[in-house]
């Protein structure tokens, strides 16, 4: 047979010789074999190894065969070892009366025969072989029993958990067959539908849901609206969630649940949303119609202004009336800012598209400020890609409005060095070119603890700085608006060993085609800006 165990067998004997014959007759069985000179080295091997039968000598100095046998005995471990005694001596039967006191099973006088000695050794490896084969089924049966007894009771505890919940779930909850009959239903059932469990118990499903059909697996791990009957024929609006059992696929779980209290909040949410994007369109078309309002005779007023200070004004005169002039101007961008931030919270701000030379348009920004760098003694430096298209199409109003924006609040905070512009390509495709504007000053920086709120409406560093340098806290989140509405995004860099501040954003604008027309266009209105 096969094993997955050795067959240890233990020789005691004092005198080697007598060792070497016994394993001379035995050599050829599948055995382990070992040797022991004698009792107390027996015993020690006893502790070592896991012995299926003992070849003992009886006579052996010191501790015979006898004493080692009632210690062998002694021990559970080693107590069911079936001992032969192996005897020199054939006439006193007092030795056998002895050993079979001490545990012997069986007895053999030297010279013995070979081949009974092999036969008596492999009749008790065969009871060894039985033992071994009983105990490893008893340890399986324990196992088993053991698991059977978890199962039974983890069974147990969940069979008294989900009693639990379907007694105390306010939701309805109900089992009922793949045919559509009611076996078992919660008492939260008799509450929402007005039926007694035991009139639903038998009753088809439809009676409570008539819309769930005969087809429960399209219904099986999704949660539907659905509009259940109570026994007055009454209705309510519900949420429908049905599950299947994983042992018996005809076995299926409902949970009903009512929503009458949720869809009269969600009612009432969309007709306070409804008020709300009125009330919010209303104040849009009125700043958007004050704006206009006011602008109209703000142009004027920075138009005659403009004319009088070409009249030949004294230098007093003239000194109040650039005063008026700047003032004018101010109003005037805020009355602009406040459009352009009414437009992009209605979402009617919509971008052009048309072609233009990147370069002028740069330019132009430049030239804008060009008294406000003179009279700060600011340079202002700017560098273009060379890798970036001369031409590019897009809202070249919207992307100078950011350009100023950023640009202007640089030279406000910068006392002296300058502002440095950076236009770079970032990546380009068939139909789009990424570019990356970088805006770096000189100036007082922005503190690391206000940097999460520039981008906020009516937004500033703090009261200090609104009062010296003014402002609305409306430029950077419009230019954040817009960089976003031409598909990019705008952030502050800040390092701590650096002075002043950086601004950087992208925009993803569109490449000119090869029309000479196109670019034609282009130019004629690049020179048309800067004459103007």
């Amino acid at each position: 047979m096969q094993r997955d165990y050795p067959i240890n067998i233990l020789l005691v004997d004092d005198h080697p010789e007598n060792l070497l014959a016994i394993e001379a007759v035995l050599e050829s069985e599948p055995y382990r074999l070992i040797r022991a000179y004698s009792g107390p080295e027996a015993l020690r091997c006893l502790l070592r190894n896991e012995i299926a039968v003992i070849l003992l000598d009886v006579q052996m100095p010191g501790m015979d065969g006898f004493e080692t046998a009632r210690h062998i005995k002694a021990y559970d471990n080693s107590k069911s070892i079936p001992i032969i005694f192996i005897t020199a001596s054939s006439n006193e039967s007092k030795h056998f009366s002895a050993g079979y006191s001490a545990g012997a099973i069986d007895y053999m006088v030297k010279p013995f025969i070979p081949y009974v000695l092999k036969s008596k050794i492999q009749g008790f490896v065969q009871l060894y072989d039985v033992q071994k084969t009983l105990k490893q089924q008893s340890n399986q049966l324990e196992i088993i029993n053991r698991d059977l007894v978890q199962t039974t009771e983890q069974l147990r505890k969940s069979e008294a958990q989900a009693r639990v919940i379907m007694e105390t779930s306010i939701d309805s909850m109900m089992i009922f067959t793949s045919k559509g009959t009611i076996l078992q239903a919660n008492p939260a059932v008799e509450e929402m539908f007005g039926y007694s469990r035991q009139e639903l118990i038998g009753q088809e499903i439809k009676l409570l849901l008539p819309t769930l059909g005969s087809n429960y697996q399209d219904w099986i791990g999704t949660v539907r609206e659905v509009t259940p009957h109570r026994k007055d024929l009454s209705t309510f609006p519900a949420e429908i969630q049905l599950g299947e059992s994983n042992e018996n696929s005809s076995l299926l779980a409902c949970t009903v649940r009512d929503i009458t209290d949720r869809k009269l909040r969600e009612a009432e949410l969309f007709q306070a949303k409804e008020m709300a994007e009125q009330a919010s369109r209303i104040k849009t078309d009125f700043l958007a119609i004050m704006s206009h309002e006011i602008r109209t005779p703000l142009n004027g007023v920075i138009g005659m202004i403009d004319i009088l200070l070409d009249s030949g004004f004294t230098e007093k005169q003239h000194e109040l009336a650039e005063v008026v002039m700047n003032s004018g101007n101010t109003l005037l961008s805020i009355m602009n800012n406040v459009l352009d931030f009414s437009k992009m919270e209605s979402e009617r701000l919509e971008l052009e598209e048309e072609s233009f030379l990147l370069t002028a348009c740069v330019e132009q920004v430049r030239d804008m400020f060009t008294s406000q760098l003179q009279e700060k003694q600011l340079e202002m430096v700017y560098v273009i890609d060379p890798e970036l298209p001369q031409f590019i199409r897009g809202d070249i109003n919207r992307l100078q409005q950011i350009l100023l924006n950023l640009v202007g609040n640089a030279i406000k905070f910068t006392d002296e060095g300058g502002v440095y512009l950076v236009v770079s390509k970032i990546g380009e495709t068939q139909n789009s070119v990424l570019i990356e504007f970088t805006i770096k000053d000189t100036g007082i920086g922005v503190p690391s603890d206000i940097v999460g709120r520039l981008f906020q409406p009516f937004s500033q560093a703090d009261a200090s700085i609104n009062r010296k340098y003014g402002g609305t806290g409306l430029g950077l989140a419009i230019c954040n608006t817009l960089v976003n509405l031409m598909g990019g995004s705008l952030r502050m860099d800040s390092t701590a060993d650096e002075a002043g501040a950086t601004f950087v954003f992208t925009v993803n604008l569109k490449p000119c085609t090869s029309s000479g027309s196109e670019y034609s266009s282009a130019l004629a209105k690049s020179y048309a800006a800067q004459l103007n």
